[in-house]
């Protein structure tokens, strides 16, 4: 009975459609310094694809110096790939590490992680 359950399990495992949404591009971007705010914009541009069978959702939060300054969801369909853009405006012209991670929803909200 015990193995017919784990069989019956890795059989929906594998068979059953899901989404399968990953982030295959980002790239950073700052707008020249500007002298009367001494502000940056930053922008992060992302490109998610969903090679699944089912649509799917993605958050990406950006981050600047390890402080995170923006955060967006991004509906990915079945099959497709979408582009989008997270941006900050950042204080002090000095230079600035970039870094962005993803996760997904939890349970029934569909902004945190």
């Amino acid at each position: 009975m015990v193995v017919l359950a784990i069989v019956l399990l890795l059989l929906v495992v594998i068979f059953v459609p899901r989404p399968n949404v990953r982030l295959t591009d980002v790239r950073y971007q700052t707008s020249s310094c500007d002298p009367v705010t001494s502000t940056v914009i930053a922008t992060a541009y992302v490109t998610f694809t969903n090679s699944g069978m089912l649509d799917g959702y993605i958050i990406a939060r950006f981050y600047v110096d390890g402080e995170r300054r923006a955060t967006s969801g991004f509906p990915v369909a079945a099959q497709s790939t979408v582009e989008g853009t997270l941006v900050a405006t950042i204080q002090g012209c000095s230079s600035h590490r970039y870094s962005l991670d993803t996760c997904f929803p939890s349970g029934d909200s569909a902004g945190t992680c």
